[in-house]
C-alpha cells in the first residue's frame, strides 16, 4: 500500500468519525475507537503507535489530576469555602462577580468539571433565595470554569492533549509561563464581561423545578382507592400497575403523612390510598375508564410539601446512562428514586419517559426514597442539581497531613524538583495511604469513556501526521498562505479550531486541527509557541453551543436554556475572547501585522 492510499484512507476515516460525531448518535467513545482499530486492522497505524496514544504521559496526567481534584475537594470540602466567599452576595452582579473570581481561580489548578458539579446546588439555592432565574446564573459559572482552566497548561484536560502532541512532534511543549499572562488577561476581561453585560444577554428562564411547583398537574395525576375498590389488599404487581403502557406509579400517599416512594412491585394497596401516575395524562385517564379499581380524586390540586420535594438531577457527559434507558437501568429499584419527567434543550420531553433513551445534559425530575442520598452519592450517574449533598468529614490530622503533602509537592514542583506526573502521584499516593480515597471512587471518577476518546484522538493525529495526510491537506493552501502575514494564518487556525470545538469535543478539535497547524509551522516556518498557544485557547472557546463542553451541558437542563441562549451571550463573549487572545499573542510575540 503507497503512502498516498494510506493517507488517503486515514483522511477518510477522520471524516467520518466527524461525520458521526456531529451526527450525534452514537457515544463519541465508540465513534473514535472504531475509528482507530479499523486504521489498526488494515495495517494502517502499527500496534506501537496505537499502545503509544493510550499510554501518552499527558493522558495520564489528566487522570491524574481528575482524581486528585475530586480528592482534594471532598477532604477539604472545598464547595464550603467558595460559599463563604460569594454566598453573602444579595444581587446577582455580586454573584457573578465573587463566583467568577472564585471558580474560575480554582479552575486553573483543579479539573474544572467536579468544581462546577458542586457549585450548581449552591448557586441553584442562592437563585431560590433571591428570586433570581437560575437562568441568569449558570451559563456564567459555566464560563468561568473553563476560562480559568486556560490559565495554566493543566487547567483543563485540552491544554495536556496539545501539550502531549506537540511533545510527540518534537516540538518544544508549551509552558506554565506561556500560558498564565494570556490567560490572566482573557480571565479578566471574563469576569468584566460576565458580570456587567450578561444579565442584559441572559435569558429569564422559569427554572423546571419552578415549572412542577406552579402546575403539578402536568407532571403527576391523581387517583383514589375508592370503598370497594377490587385493588385493595393486592400488590401493586397484582393489580396490574406494574409495567403499564406510557405511564408508571410513582407514589401512594396513605393517611395524612405517609408517603411511599418509590413505589415497590410487593406493595400492598390500602383503601383510601391516592396514587400518583406520572407520564401522560390521557393514558392515566384510559386506566380509570377501563378499571373499577380506581376512581378520580376530590382535591383539585397536589399540594407539595416538604415530605413530596422534587430533586433535579442532571446526565452529565460520559454518564453510563447516556443512551440507556431509564428501563434499561432500573432505575427506580437502583436509585430508589422515580423520573416524573425529563427535560432536554429547555423543553419537556413527552411519551414514555421509560422508554426515552437518555443523553447528556438531560435533567430529570425526581420524587425520592429515603435511600436515593446513599444511593446516588455512591456513583457519578448524575449529578443533583436541587439539593446540597452532605460530605464525608474527615479528622483534622488527615486533613493536615494531606496538606502537608500537597503543599510540598507543589512546591517541589515549582522548583523543578520533581515533574508534574510525578508529584501527582506523590499527592495521590498519599491520599491513598490516608484512606481519603478509596478504589470505588477511583473507578467511578477515571471514565473510561474519556479514556478511549483520549487515547484514539492522539493516535488519530499521528496517523494524521505520518502518513502524509496533513500535508496532503495542507499543501493545497500553502501557496496562497506563505504571502499573507501571520494574523491571518492565526486568525484562520483560531476560526477553524473554534467551528470544530463548537460542534464535537475539544479532543476531537485538537486531533484534527493539530496535524494541520503542525504542517503550517513547517513548511512555513513560523515560531511554533505562538501558533500552538492560539491552538489552544481556540479549542477552549467552548461558549457559542451548549455541546462544546461538559460543563455547558451540565448547566443547560437546570437553566432551562435552548441553543439560542448560548449563542445570544456566547458569540459578543467569543469575539472579546478571540481578539484578546490574538492581539496578546501578536504583541508578545512582536508579530507584525
Amino acid at each position: 500500500m503507497t503512502n498516498d492510499t494510506q493517507a488517503l484512507i486515514v483522511m477518510i476515516v477522520l471524516g467520518l468519525v466527524i461525520v458521526f460525531l456531529l451526527w450525534d448518535r452514537f457515544r463519541p467513545s465508540i465513534v473514535f475507537l472504531v475509528g482507530v482499530l479499523l486504521l489498526l486492522v488494515i495495517g494502517i497505524i502499527p500496534v506501537e503507535d496505537f499502545l503509544s496514544g493510550f499510554s501518552n504521559k499527558s493522558i495520564i496526567t489528566i487522570f491524574l489530576l481528575i482524581l486528585a481534584s475530586h480528592m482534594l475537594s471532598k477532604t477539604y470540602k472545598l464547595v464550603n469555602y467558595l460559599d463563604k466567599f460569594f454566598g453573602t452576595a444579595s444581587r446577582p452582579k455580586g454573584l457573578i462577580f465573587r463566583m467568577s473570581t472564585s471558580v474560575g481561580s480554582i479552575s486553573a489548578l483543579m479539573n474544572n468539571t467536579p468544581i462546577v458539579a458542586l457549585m450548581i446546588p449552591y448557586t441553584f439555592q442562592w437563585s431560590q433565595n433571591n428570586k433570581v432565574a437560575p437562568s441568569k446564573i449558570f451559563i456564567p459559572l459555566s464560563f468561568a470554569a473553563i476560562v480559568g482552566g486556560m490559565m495554566t497548561p493543566i487547567g483543563t484536560s485540552t491544554n495536556l492533549v496539545l501539550i502531549g502532541f506537540i511533545v510527540s512532534a518534537g516540538h518544544p511543549a508549551l509552558t506554565f509561563v506561556d500560558f498564565i499572562f494570556p490567560g490572566l488577561l482573557v480571565f479578566g476581561a471574563a469576569i468584566l464581561f460576565l458580570t456587567y453585560f450578561s444579565q442584559g444577554l441572559l435569558p429569564d428562564h422559569t427554572s423546571p423545578i419552578d415549572e412542577v411547583k406552579a402546575d403539578i398537574r402536568q407532571y403527576l395525576t391523581k387517583t383514589i382507592i375508592p370503598e370497594g375498590s377490587e385493588f385493595i389488599g393486592m400488590t401493586v404487581t397484582e393489580a396490574g400497575l406494574r409495567n403499564l403502557d406510557g405511564i408508571f406509579l410513582a407514589e401512594i400517599h396513605r393517611g395524612r403523612d405517609q408517603i411511599i416512594r418509590p413505589v415497590g412491585p410487593n406493595e400492598k394497596i390500602k383503601k383510601g390510598d391516592r396514587l400518583y401516575f406520572a407520564g401522560e395524562k390521557s393514558d392515566v385517564i384510559n386506566l380509570v375508564e377501563v378499571t373499577t379499581g380506581l376512581s378520580w380524586a376530590k382535591k383539585k390540586e397536589i399540594q407539595l410539601g416538604e415530605s413530596s420535594a422534587i430533586v433535579e438531577v442532571v446526565v452529565p457527559f460520559n454518564s453510563t446512562l447516556e443512551g440507556k434507558t431509564l428501563k434499561q437501568v432500573q432505575f427506580r429499584e437502583t436509585y430508589n428514586a422515580a423520573v416524573i419527567g425529563i427535560h432536554r434543550k429547555g423543553a419537556r420531553l413527552r411519551g414514555k419517559l421509560g422508554e426515552i433513551p437518555l443523553v447528556a445534559g438531560d435533567l430529570l425530575l425526581l420524587t425520592t426514597g429515603s435511600e436515593f442520598q446513599k444511593l446516588s452519592s455512591k456513583n457519578h450517574d448524575f449529578y443533583t442539581v436541587s439539593v446540597i449533598e452532605k460530605m464525608e468529614d474527615h479528622s483534622l490530622w488527615k486533613k493536615r497531613a494531606l496538606g502537608v503533602i500537597t503543599l510540598a509537592t507543589i512546591a517541589a514542583i515549582a522548583l523543578q524538583f520533581l515533574s508534574l506526573f510525578v508529584g501527582l502521584l506523590v499527592i495521590l499516593g498519599g491520599g491513598v495511604l490516608l484512606n481519603l480515597i478509596s478504589e470505588e471512587e477511583a473507578k467511578k471518577n477515571a471514565s473510561l469513556d474519556l479514556f478511549i476518546i483520549l487515547g484514539s484522538a492522539i493516535t488519530l493525529g499521528i496517523a494524521f501526521i505520518n502518513t502524509g495526510g496533513a500535508e496532503m491537506v495542507a499543501e493545497p493552501f500553502m501557496e496562497y498562505l506563505k504571502d499573507l502575514p501571520v494574523f491571518w494564518i492565526l486568525a484562520g487556525v483560531f476560526g477553524l479550531t473554534l467551528i470544530f470545538t463548537s460542534f464535537i469535543t475539544n479532543a476531537a478539535a485538537i486531533s484534527i486541527m493539530f496535524p494541520l497547524v503542525y504542517q503550517l509551522i513547517n513548511d512555513l516556518q513560523l515560531n511554533p509557541t505562538p501558533v500552538y498557544l492560539t491552538l489552544a485557547f481556540a479549542a477552549s472557546a467552548a461558549f457559542l453551543t451548549p455541546v462544546s463542553y461538559q460543563t455547558n451541558l451540565m448547566v443547560m437542563g437546570p437553566g432551562a436554556y435552548k441553543t439560542r441562549d448560548f449563542l445570544k451571550i456566547g458569540i459578543p463573549f467569543t469575539a472579546i475572547y478571540a481578539t484578546l487572545v490574538i492581539g496578546f499573542v501578536m504583541a508578545f510575540y512582536s508579530i507584525r501585522l
